[in-house]
């Protein structure tokens, strides 16, 4: 049994759904679960919809503009739009309707999983043309917390609900199911975090016991660098599921950061492939490498730096750094880069309104509190003295620290 994820990318248009018809037929009678993303940029677009649906604001020209993209890919691929797919526009539409009256966070994850949603309705459509497929609702199975926009999965039922309802159907057929969505278990749709369909992934072949996971990208394999900020980026050939799971922490946009515990627990190979070029045989990530690595260079944009005074001029003491950790952790926040002094503990974290909005909240009682934003993390894990050479040049350092295999610097 395989695993199959496609981004959106991979299906932004039409010609990007027939080259995933042609990817997935190739594998002839082997049992395939093959998990999709939105469409193209479709959930940037559902997030401004999200925004101004909460708000109160005008949002039909951006549901329409939505609308138009989705028609425009179903109707090239089939002549018509799948009956599926026009009962979740219906459904996306109502749900739009009164969102200003609900918890941000609960209305994003109202919004946002339509897009999975509506991309595998189109897809599942297309290629029952010519293959036997069926259509599942992930969040049938993937039972999570109502920690919304990032929730956690409740393994035990998880696995339970994948082996009873869908297993027998991946038995009998090729399942085209949602990456990223999962359910409370009030029936609510919850996100497991942006780019979570990696991770949806990782949990079905965790579940199912698969003999391999493939993620089907843009580019050839893993690079050492995003090839649009370093030209000269490497592909590494195999790394180990150790080393991988270093890269996703600082931020590489490789996979996404929870993927690799379930399969490596099972020791599943997962192998990222282009999508562009089938013949290339992209990057395994298994076993322990030993391979000398090269270094891997990490660029985060849009970074907030927050820094929490103490009040009474006493000490920035383990107490009160466990106050804040508290907070961090109640709202799942991960910190990209910390630093504290005798009064003061600054954190970067990424740069989410909502999410900078409750820190305030529930600090600043305690805490005389700053904002930074936006400002920029590079990171270089297994650096090379000729590394340094490779960062920006034109830049303010905010806060920047450095052991003896990794770099980081925070940065205007």
């Amino acid at each position: 049994m395989q695993i199959f994820k496609f981004g959106g990318a991979s299906v932004k248009d039409a010609t990007g759904v027939k080259n995933l018809a042609e990817i997935v037929t190739g594998f002839g009678s082997q049992k395939l679960v093959v998990i999709v993303s939105a469409m193209g940029k479709t959930t940037n677009k559902l997030e401004k919809l999200v925004k101004q649906a909460h708000k109160g604001e005008d949002y039909s020209e951006t549901l329409s503009e939505l609308k138009q993209y989705h028609h425009k890919i179903a109707r090239d691929l089939l002549g018509e739009l799948p009956e599926k797919y026009l009962k979740f526009e219906e459904q996306l539409q109502t749900t739009l309707v009164g969102l200003n009256e609900c918890d941000d966070m609960l209305a994003y994850d109202k919004v946002v999983p339509f897009g999975e949603l509506m991309s595998t309705s189109i897809i599942e459509a297309y290629l029952a043309k010519n293959t036997v497929c069926q259509w599942f609702d992930a969040r049938t199975v993937i039972r999570t917390d109502q920690y919304f926009t990032e929730a956690n999965v409740d393994w035990v039922v998880t696995e339970k609900q994948v082996n009873t309802i869908l297993k027998p159907v991946v038995e009998a057929s090729i399942v085209v199911t949602q990456g990223f969505i999962g359910s409370d278990v009030e029936g609510n749709s919850t996100t497991l975090g942006r780019e979570g369909s990696d991770y949806t992934g990782a949990i079905l072949a965790y579940c199912l016991n698969a003999d391999g996971f493939t993620v089907w990208k843009d580019v050839p394999g893993i690079l050492n660098a995003d090839p649009r900020i370093l030209a000269e980026a490497e592909q590494y050939e195999q790394l180990s599921y150790r080393e991988v799971t270093e890269m996703t922490y600082y931020g590489a946009q490789v996979i996404h950061p929870k993927t690799l515990k379930p399969i490596a627990q099972k020791s599943i190979p997962l192998i990222v492939r282009s999508f562009l070029d089938r013949n290339r045989t992209g990057t395994t990530i298994a076993t322990d490498n030993t391979t000398k690595m090269i270094p891997c260079f990490v660029f985060k944009g849009n970074q907030l730096l927050v820094t929490a005074q103490v009040k009474d001029h006493s000490f920035m003491d383990e107490k009160k750094l466990g106050l804040i950790l508290q907070v961090l952790d109640l709202l799942n926040i991960k910190i990209n880069l910390m630093q504290n002094s005798a009064l003061t503990f600054s954190f970067c974290i990424d740069n989410k309104e909502f999410k900078s909005k409750r820190i305030k909240e529930l600090l600043n009682r305690d805490f005389i509190l700053s904002f930074e934003s936006p400002l920029n993390l590079a990171t270089i894990k297994n650096y090379t003295p000729d590394s340094f050479n490779k960062l920006p040049w034109n830049r303010t350092v905010i806060m920047e620290q450095k052991t003896s295999n990794n770099y980081q610097v925070l940065y205007r």
